[in-house]
């Protein structure tokens, strides 16, 4: 595990790619708690693995950095090289991963589904842009398809 990052997670920014959030001051270690947090909300007795994969998904980022969205999208060839990136990272430093397919869908539900709080907390302004419509859809595909409580999501998603 990479030792002591902990400490530094809470210095790597999330969304300095979003002006909207920039004054959000969101950092990777509030977001992988939040996410975890997720984890407990929807899934009824978590595996340990699950829930540290979900607590450290974005420790990587420590390394490596945050790269927005929109940057993965629109260069989908950086995307891949910082894939790449960070496979050796989490090797190297032997980042808790997923130990199923299910359990690598939950968390990148989680993920996506705590990005979209933070925009509803705020910039909910932005809820109408053509980006997260579409996360809104793929969001309640994804609670779908996993099986979790409809409800739970309404109120998550704030309908």
């Amino acid at each position: 595990m990479l030792t002591n990052t902990q400490f530094y997670a809470g210095n790597v920014r999330r969304w300095h790619g979003y002006r909207a959030m920039w004054h959000s001051n969101d950092c990777i270690k509030g977001h992988q708690v939040r996410c975890t947090g997720l984890v407990y909300d929807f899934v009824q007795r978590p595996s340990v693995t699950l829930v540290e994969a979900a607590r450290w998904h974005d420790q990587p980022e420590v390394i490596l950095g945050d790269m927005p969205f929109t940057a993965k999208r629109d260069w989908p060839d950086l995307a891949t090289a910082y894939d790449d990136a960070e496979r050796v990272v989490i090797d190297r430093y032997n980042v808790p991963q997923p130990a199923t397919d299910w359990e690598r869908h939950v968390v990148k539900f989680v993920d996506r589904l705590d990005a979209y709080m933070m925009i509803l907390e705020y910039a909910p302004d932005d809820l109408d842009l053509p980006d997260w419509v579409d996360a809104n859809d793929v969001l309640y595909a994804s609670c779908r398809s996993l099986a979790f409580d409809m409800d739970l999501m309404r109120a998550k998603m704030g309908d």
